[in-house]
């Protein structure tokens, strides 16, 4: 898929756009296991995934880090540093061999002010990236564990490109505040029930269409 492709699949741009965002923004390559930018790092250009899945790599401990790998095509990264002028706010790693367009700030102002449609594009993203986070929250209260799990891969299913759940069983544990065993237990029982498949990296539900108000299995 090439760039024009992408942006109009994953972003909604219409050709035109795409030709834009192409023309005045810088496609770069980054290898898998390659770090785009680090936290706390001033940052003057937005970022916009076009081909495989990024991490953040907040460190937790001294020395201990995960890897949330939410990021694929859809989701614009330091759009949030953009609006609020914060530097950036996790390390942020590629998992796979990725494809990226950046935009410097100063044409990312000037296509805010011309462009509704590019608008249209950043706030997308944003919706998204606030729905999951508040799904999250809401889960905090859940108390039903399977159902918890459940709605979790849920919501990372939505906001990925694709519909995986790239993450492992700590990771996604982490995002819960539970055990990594429950965690684990839950979903082992659940691919015996053939409701989530392992795959390359992470879990992929089998039906969410069908079975998008069923728990992972008790």
């Amino acid at each position: 898929m090439n760039a024009h492709h992408a942006l109009q699949c994953h972003y909604h741009a219409t050709s035109a756009l795409a030709d834009k965002l192409v023309k005045k923004g810088r496609l770069m390559t980054i290898p898998k296991g390659k770090f785009l930018c680090f936290q706390d790092q001033p940052t003057n250009e937005i970022v916009i995934p076009l081909q495989g899945v990024l991490g953040f790599c907040p460190t937790i401990d001294e020395g201990t880090t995960l890897s949330y790998n939410l990021i694929t095509p859809g989701i614009v990264l330091n759009d949030v540093p953009f609006i609020l002028g914060q530097n950036t706010q996790s390390d942020v790693q590629a998992m796979t061999h990725c494809t990226v367009l950046t935009l410097p700030f100063p044409v990312v102002e000037a296509l805010i002010a011309t462009s509704c449609e590019f608008s249209k594009m950043l706030n997308l993203s944003l919706a998204k990236k606030q729905r999951f986070c508040l799904t999250l929250f809401r889960l905090r209260g859940e108390k039903n564990t399977p159902l918890k799990i459940w709605l979790a891969m849920q919501a990372i299913a939505d906001v990925t490109c694709d519909g995986s759940i790239p993450l492992n069983i700590s990771t996604l544990a982490s995002l819960l505040n539970m055990s990594r065993n429950t965690v684990g237990r839950h979903i082992s029982q659940a691919i015996v029930a053939k409701q989530v498949i392992k795959v390359d990296i992470g879990y992929r539900l089998v039906d969410p269409m069908t079975t998008n108000r069923q728990p992972l299995v008790a």
